[in-house]
This record gives structure tokens, C-alpha cells and sequence, in this order.
């Protein structure tokens, strides 16, 4: 099992790691492109993570030739989604790219297993393949059926490999242990915020660790370099940014994280009930182009960013989806700041105690 960070790869056996040299890469390619595209997945996915230079290229290669062949074969192949599975989280940061520090309880969004199932089941009928999905929250742990959902993903041929990622201030059940277990594309990504100049929820990553080392499962760890930084999403609010702009934003940003929500904890109105019309927009769960855009429309209502989601009870699903990844206009990306300007670097995990709002002062 290939393991993320610089080219390295874990025995099953022994659970210990040693580098890997480009001819074993070429090596691998020929002998199992398949494993190969999978493993692949958990360095090329995720942006933050960087391939050595020469690896690099030549996994682009293979990629670009792999997909150019299934592209007029009429396939679709999905490179990357973000599970939503819960707001809730056990942090509040300042600066949180899923926009957790916006929700309260009143309008967190919590799916159930059947919900996000049902949203899968139709994404899944509509494609061919997905290389990664990245399961998150909020603090996924939180989740109380996540054993059901890990065990749901491992059996989905569609599914090359998936990850979790943990704050590390929970640990896994026994069952979920068992779910991680048993699935070999699967892998958990623990984030080190030890460096938060302001934590005070205690962290649990050492425990956390000894699980996973304890019963083989693949893991790594992130942000744990002293120099690891966040940047500045921002205040998020709406702009009113003429369309051209908008489509600017978007193409400064290219965020690669598509997320995925079930129907469930779609906005209420004043009295706490559940707003019809928008239950009705999207039925089976939708597909937002980034986690900011899937909180955005909790936050603010599903109809509120008509156009911008695809609706995975569509009956076309399929053209939808394809037309989707062709898309330069959201309406969720006139909330973000102009992300052609440079980029802060801030101290990572800063927390907050505050509920921010969609406003310019954002408090």
C-alpha cells in the first residue's frame, strides 16, 4: 500500500515503510495499472501533497493518456468528491475552509446513513469511476454510522480508494476498526493542529495513531511541519460581482473539491419547519463544486444557488454531471474573496468561540 507524503510504500505485513525508486513506479504501472491508478489517486487528489518532480510528470502522463482513451470511449470518470456527512464538528477555527465556524445548532446539517446512501446510490448508477472520495465534516467521527458508510464504500467497485480526515480529537469505535480494516483502498488522514496558538479541546492523535498502527491500517499525518500555515479564506459574504468576475473568481481558485450532501438539513424557516420548496429542489442529495458551496446552501437555502449544484435526481444525471466539470459560473463563488490577489498565510486552527456571519464585518 503506497502511503502519501514523499515516495515511500507500507508492507501490509509488517506495517513498516521504505522508499520506493521510479523503476519500481514504471514497474508497478505495467505489472497493475489498475492498483496503480488507485494509489495514485491519494497523491495526485489532494493538492497539498507533492509528488516528486520527475514521479510527478510521469504520472501525469499516464493519467492524461488514461482518460483521453476513456473520454472517447464515452466514459465518465470522476476524479475526486467530498463526503459530507456533518457541520458538527468538536472546533470552531476562524478560518475554516468548509465554513464550520458559520453554523450553529440550529442549523447544522446532519445526514443519515440511508439519506447519503440514497444521494451515492444515484451518483454512482450515473458514473463509471471515481479515483478518491474523501470523506469529511465537520469532524466526520462524529458521525454515527460511519463504520456503515466506510463498509458501503469499500464494496463499491466504482470507488478506486477513499480517506477520512480527522481533526484528531476523536477516536474509532470498534466497528468502524473493523469497517477500516476490511477495506484495503481505504485511508485515514489525521490533521496535526498542535501548532493552533489557541486550542484548548484536547487532542487525541497519539491514541488515535496507536489504533491505526495497531490493527494495520494505512494513515498519515498532516500539518505537522513547524512551519505548516492555513491561508486566509477570508470574510465570506456576497459580493455582488458582475457575472465576468464571478467566472474570474472561480478560475483563480479551481478548488478540486466537488462535494456531495444528501436532501437532509435543508434551511427552516422561522418557525423550525422544514421550507417545502426547497426540499423539493433536490430530493436524492446534490453535488456542489466545492465544501464551500455545500455549506453556502445550508446556510443560505438550496434555491438561493439555482444552476450552481447538480441535482442528482436529474434524469439526465449523466450529461448533467459531464456538463457540470464544463462549468465556469457559480453563484457561491461571488462570496469568496478575490482569489487572483495573493494569498495570507495565517497561523493554522485558530479558534473562535464567536458564530460568524455571511456579512462584511463577519461577526
Amino acid at each position: 500500500m503506497y502511503v502519501v507524503g514523499k515516495a515511500r510504500i507500507r508492507s501490509q505485513k509488517s506495517g513498516k515503510c521504505t522508499h520506493i525508486s521510479f523503476k519500481q513506479v514504471k514497474k508497478d504501472i505495467k505489472q497493475n495499472p489498475s492498483q496503480f491508478f488507485s494509489t495514485l489517486s491519494q497523491y495526485v487528489a489532494w493538492k497539498k501533497h507533492k509528488l516528486d518532480k520527475k514521479l510527478e510528470n510521469i504520472a501525469m502522463k499516464f493519467i492524461r493518456s488514461y482518460y483521453k482513451k476513456r473520454v472517447k470511449l464515452g466514459k465518465v470518470d470522476i476524479p475526486y468528491i467530498e463526503l459530507v456527512l456533518t457541520t458538527k464538528c468538536t472546533l470552531r477555527c476562524e478560518s475554516c475552509n468548509n465554513l464550520m465556524q458559520y453554523f450553529d445548532s440550529k442549523n447544522q446539517y446532519i445526514c443519515t446513513y440511508e439519506g447519503i446512501k440514497q444521494s451515492l446510490d444515484k451518483f454512482f448508477a450515473a458514473i463509471d469511476s471515481i479515483h478518491s472520495v474523501r470523506i469529511i465534516g465537520g469532524e466526520p467521527l462524529l458521525f454515527k454510522d460511519i463504520d456503515k458508510v466506510i463498509t458501503y464504500l469499500g464494496r463499491e467497485r466504482k470507488v478506486r480508494s477513499f480517506n477520512i480526515v480527522t481533526n484528531g480529537t476523536r477516536i474509532f469505535n470498534d466497528k468502524s476498526l473493523a469497517a477500516l480494516k476490511a477495506c484495503p483502498n481505504a485511508i485515514v488522514c489525521i490533521s496535526d493542529y498542535s501548532r493552533s496558538p489557541n486550542l484548548k479541546v484536547p487532542l487525541k492523535q497519539e491514541s488515535l495513531i496507536d489504533q491505526l498502527k495497531t490493527h494495520k491500517i494505512p494513515y498519515y499525518v498532516i500539518w505537522t511541519d513547524k512551519n505548516s500555515s492555513w491561508w486566509n479564506p477570508g470574510k465570506i459574504y456576497k459580493r455582488g460581482r458582475t457575472n465576468e468576475d464571478i467566472i474570474r473568481n472561480f478560475k483563480a481558485c479551481m478548488m478540486p473539491c466537488v462535494s456531495l450532501m444528501s436532501s437532509e438539513g435543508i434551511r427552516r424557516d422561522s418557525t423550525k419547519e422544514t421550507i417545502e420548496s426547497e426540499t423539493s429542489i433536490a430530493p436524492d442529495g446534490a453535488l456542489f463544486i466545492c465544501p464551500i458551496a455545500s455549506s453556502l446552501s445550508r446556510l443560505k437555502g438550496l434555491r438561493e444557488f439555482q444552476g450552481d449544484f447538480i441535482n442528482l435526481s436529474d434524469s439526465n444525471l449523466r450529461q448533467r454531471i459531464v456538463d457540470f466539470y464544463a462549468q465556469d459560473f457559480f453563484k457561491a463563488c461571488d462570496y469568496c474573496h478575490d482569489m487572483w490577489l495573493e494569498k495570507e498565510h495565517i497561523p493554522i486552527a485558530v479558534q473562535t468561540d464567536s458564530i460568524l456571519k455571511l456579512e462584511p464585518n463577519n461577526t
